[in-house]
């Protein structure tokens, strides 16, 4: 993977070049391996690179073309090489030679902006024609990789993360005050707005244009939810999955030094571990397995419907391989705030969860030390291959077709004899109801949707951007009323979501994470399976159980609670609540946090701090989510505002 950056002077000036090396030094850090940059007259581009392909070797980027007009600079692995060689009309002996950002070069020769139509993988590209004073950047259709960009009369610039665009002067880290408030109110980020006030993030599925100094932006892919398959039997559907997730799997083996997984008791990265040790075992090759777990013996409450320890499941799964070297990571003796501003400084924005920062750290710095560069997750998997099918319900009685919602009510009741008739008649109704309706009926039933209970944002800031309205515009529901169209608000949600920043901060410690089912070809056809699929024989992800029948123990097919991650969490932050209170301290002394943070509600949670009830949902949300999520964002102000402290 690279880090990529570049700076257009639009007044036509010669760039400044300490500016360039200034970004260069500040992407550094994601890209050890090798640095370079290219500069010529009023442009310059640069990347700078971790190998973690046999092809990154290859790799002597930027990458210019003066016969096509064109500066290249791409970060990303390109999972269709074959693809793109055979319609690039490039040999097999040519390709052998050729770094994905070679293919990537060729592709835009070829295509010009349509580009990134072709091309399949994790990636983020730009490409500058000189002679026709036009630049364009893209992401990828999941945003895997990151991409900002800055605008200013005179200059245009663009970096893999915020951080290189501060190198050019005049541009300070001034938080964007709505980004920041929905962030702590657990709203979607949408538009090209990052959490800071002058940098936009090039949004997943993209292209930005800037030509002629005017900018324009455009999505190139999107998922087609009236798409659907219907294929000749439900044996049919599992063999088509377990062909998607094969090659999903395959294409992100492709790495330097051997390969390893987040191994939870999760359906999503047992599936990813298990088709990873099956191919990697033809290959003679080993599989690393990483499962986070809490201290040992440790017999804490967990909230209802959870469990504390995944070891135990995680275990039975990898025992089943003989090429899997199952690893416990446990964190004990550290606290949610440990390296938390390293953390911060890495991603450029405020870990959404504090408690998994030390034990995914851990896991990264462990791979490190082993010479691991993929590290494959499975964390789009409850949109695509776990998806549960429940959507079904309301789809049936919506359309009216009574004798099959009774015919499946049946099949639930027999596969799950304690779920009343009442509970299955809500999965099907609740969805379909009027939202104001299905906000009263929360209300009545005391659920109503209260900020205070789980965020730490100040109630002047959610008073002035009137939260709810906010929500409103956004379309986004507060008291999260079940989707009645499984389909597209799966869609939705995958457009809300961009791990790009997480991924790429991944790459200081020298990893990749590599994402199975992620895949666009693999998402797009779980998209495009009819939910009777997911909900077959009154089974909630009927398709994924199938196709793993043989593969994953009971244990993990059919559990009873999901797993927690950092269960032992209150026993680690209770050691360091010494470290809270000063931390809190120095928000309070700090000029702006009191704007964005009720200090004073952070304050009054430590003095309360519980002696028991962590299994409670009330105190799970005032601390876990309220106050070290206060925290956290507590930190990005900082980091944010070191300059002037």
């Amino acid at each position: 993977m690279s880090a990529i950056a570049g700076l257009l002077q639009l007044d036509g000036q010669a760039i400044d070049r300490d500016t360039l090396h200034r970004m260069q030094v500040l992407l550094t850090p994601y890209g050890r391996d090798a640095q370079h940059a290219w500069q010529q007259g009023a442009s310059g581009m640069l990347r700078t690179l971790l190998r973690t392909t046999p092809e990154d070797s290859l790799d002597h980027q930027p990458l210019v073309d003066a016969a096509s007009d064109m500066v290249v600079v791409f970060d990303g692995r390109l999972d269709n090489r074959d693809e793109l060689a055979t319609a690039l009309e490039i040999a097999t002996s040519e390709l052998a030679l050729m770094a994905d950002s070679d293919l990537a070069l060729h592709a835009c020769r070829h295509w010009g902006m349509d580009t990134p139509k072709h091309l399949l993988g994790d990636f983020a590209l730009a490409c500058w024609q000189p002679k026709r004073k036009r630049l364009w950047l893209a992401r990828d259709p999941l945003g895997n990789r990151p991409l900002f960009w800055y605008k200013r009369h005179d200059l245009f610039a663009f970096a893999t993360m915020p951080k290189a665009l501060f190198a050019i002067p005049g541009l300070s880290k001034a938080i964007c005050e709505e980004q920041l408030h929905d962030y702590l109110c657990m709203l979607p980020m949408t538009g090209p707005a990052s959490f800071f006030k002058d940098v936009y993030r090039v949004e997943p599925g993209h292209t930005v244009l800037l030509e002629d100094e005017r900018l324009s932006a455009q999505r190139y892919h999107q998922f087609d939810p009236d798409y659907e398959i219907h294929l000749e039997s439900d044996e049919a559907y599992v063999d088509a999955l377990r062909e998607h997730l094969n090659r999903a799997v395959a294409c992100r083996l492709r790495a330097v030094g051997p390969v390893a997984t987040h191994l939870s008791s999760g359906k999503d990265s047992t599936t990813v571990t298990a088709f990873a040790a099956q191919q990697l075992a033809q290959q003679h090759k080993p599989l690393i397995a990483y499962t986070a777990v809490p201290r040992e013996n440790f017999d804490g409450p967990v909230p209802s419907g959870r469990h504390a320890d995944e070891g135990p499941a995680a275990r039975k799964v990898a025992d089943r391989f003989s090429n899997v070297e199952h690893v416990l990571i446990r964190t004990d003796g550290t606290s949610p705030l440990d390296n938390l501003h390293e953390t911060t400084e890495m991603l450029d924005r405020a870990p959404l969860n504090a408690c998994n920062v030390a034990w995914a750290a851990a896991i990264r710095e462990d791979a490190a030390r082993r010479g691991v560069k993929a590290l494959l997750c499975g964390d789009k998997g409850n949109m695509g291959i776990s998806y549960d099918g429940m959507p079904y319900l309301p789809q049936l009685l919506r359309t009216g077709r009574w004798p099959t919602l009774w015919r499946v009510y049946k099949e639930m009741k027999r596969q799950y004899p304690t779920m009343t008739w009442r509970q299955m008649v809500k999965f099907s109704t609740a969805p379909l109801l009027p939202r104001p309706l299905w906000q009263a009926f929360e209300k009545y039933r005391n659920r109503a949707w209260e900020l205070s209970n789980h965020s730490a944002v100040s109630p002047r800031l959610s008073r002035n951007l009137n939260t709810r309205k906010r929500a409103s515009e956004l379309d986004f529901d507060l008291t999260y009323q079940p989707p009645a169209n499984g389909r597209q608000h799966r869609i939705d949600v995958l457009y809300l979501t961009d791990t790009g920043e997480y991924n790429a901060a991944a790459n200081v410690d020298g990893v990749e994470y590599r994402d199975p089912t992620a895949d666009v070809r693999l998402m797009e056809f779980c998209l495009a399976v009819p939910d009777s699929q997911y909900l077959k024989d009154g089974e909630p992800q009927s398709l994924l159980k199938k196709l793993m029948a043989d593969v994953l123990p009971d244990e993990i097919l059919h559990a009873k609670t999901r797993g927690l991650q950092a269960a032992d969490w209150y026993e680690q932050t209770e050691q360091a609540i010494p470290e809270l209170r000063a931390e809190l301290e120095r928000l309070k002394a700090h000029g702006s946090a009191s704007h964005f943070l009720d200090l004073d509600a952070l304050q009054q949670a430590l003095d309360e701090w519980p002696k028991g009830g962590w299994a409670s949902p009330e105190i799970e949300r005032r601390y876990r989510y309220k106050l070290l999520r206060g925290l956290s964002v507590g930190t990005f102000i900082r980091y944010a505002d070191e300059e002037n402290e």
